[in-house]
């Protein structure tokens, strides 16, 4: 059932994750064992970022080897070097130059970009378009059916320093009709026959609905699993719903 609410208020929290596998993991900061595991959203960005750093203290330093005095020997009697006699080089022959090669640009090897994870994992999150029905005039008093084409999930896997770890976030949906009335929802809408997302104006005019779309969601490595932490990535949508009157069937 679809809650009406004034305004979305994202959660964030960190989460410590310690897996005692084959390969161990934990959440960062203050990870004691092989690898430290981090997945969170910049706020600045609203990029979703997953890192693992190998952790140095889980090694024990080898111990350093004691070191024996050896015994004092007399030194031995340097002898003097007998000197060498003097060679002259002979000349090199000179090198004849050979042609140089001109090879086409077309031919070199292109230049290879590499991404940061952090900029691959936010451009794989969807940035889809909001629609409505009619899609130029709509009635007074006569519903618009409303939808968004944004996926109703989004999973990615990556492996890092040998652990596994897979993201899955779900998207929360905050609409604005424009004139005021706004409705918060985890359903997305659809062409008819699907109303699931509707809302009917009272008065002819322009109005520019919007879409929030809020993903939150969680992470798991090697069985365990720990919400994402740094709040929510957020995305918006907008849309113009032109809204004219319907002829009264009544004439005096």
């Amino acid at each position: 059932m679809p809650t009406y609410l004034t305004r979305l208020i994202p959660l964030a929290s960190i989460v410590l994750l310690q897996i005692p596998t084959a390969i161990p993991a934990s959440a960062a900061p203050n990870c004691t064992i092989k690898v430290c595991v981090k997945v969170y959203t910049d706020p600045k960005t609203g990029k979703l970022i997953i890192s693992a750093k190998q952790n140095g203290s889980s090694t024990k330093p080898k111990p350093t080897p004691a070191v024996t005095a050896k015994p004092t020997v007399a030194p031995k009697p340097i002898p003097k070097p007998t000197p060498k006699p003097t060679l002259v080089p002979s000349p090199k022959p000179t090198p004849t130059p050979k042609p140089s090669i001109v090879v086409s640009k077309k031919y070199l090897p292109k230049p290879v970009v590499k991404l940061s994870l952090s900029d691959q994992l936010a451009q794989l999150i969807p940035m889809k378009d909001i629609f409505h029905q009619p899609s130029t005039r709509a009635l007074v008093q006569v519903p618009v059916n409303f939808w968004t084409t944004t996926p109703e999930t989004f999973k990615t896997s990556v492996v890092m320093l040998g652990v596994p770890i897979t993201v899955y976030l779900a998207p929360t949906y905050l609409w604005d009709f424009g004139d005021g009335t706004i409705l918060q929802t985890k359903l997305r809408g659809g062409p008819y026959p699907d109303t699931s997302i509707r809302h009917t104006y009272r008065g002819a005019g322009t109005y520019f609905s919007s879409l929030t779309i809020s993903w939150k969601g969680s992470w798991s490595a090697s069985g365990n699993t720990s919400a994402v932490s740094g709040g929510a990535i957020i995305q918006r949508l907008f849309s113009q719903v032109n809204v004219v009157g319907a002829p009264s069937k009544y004439i005096n």
